[in-house]
């Protein structure tokens, strides 16, 4: 489903390698059980689970802060685009008001030419 997501744009590579690591370590996480005891008595966790529920939840911190990063500057991208447009639109109306004025002269200086 990953690889599907990548390939049609709707993920990026960075975050597909991301979680594809986070899936394999919690794959092959049994494997490792003695490593993941030994860590918890050099840590001073003397109840292996409470080690594991810890290092998770430090990784959904860790998670959360990158979502709130990319947020952060996904909103600062979109109200840098809003203040381009409504300078753009600004320009545009100036324009329009411009050629509308030298049309108006055009007109009445040619009605002026063939009057005289």
């Amino acid at each position: 489903m990953m690889v599907r997501n990548v390939i049609k744009g709707k993920f990026s590579e960075k975050e597909s390698l991301f979680w594809a690591l986070a899936g394999l370590i919690m794959v092959t996480s049994p494997l490792y059980m003695d490593y993941v005891d030994k860590l918890s008595l050099l840590v001073g966790v003397t109840y292996t689970p409470a080690l594991i529920f810890a290092l998770l939840f430090i990784f959904v911190f860790f998670l959360l802060y990158r979502l709130s990063a990319a947020v952060y500057k996904l909103n600062e991208k979109m109200t840098e685009l809003i203040q381009l447009n409504a300078i753009y639109e600004q320009e545009i109306r100036k324009l329009t008001n411009n050629a509308a004025v030298t049309e108006n002269e055009d007109i009445k200086r040619s009605e002026s030419e063939q009057d005289g």
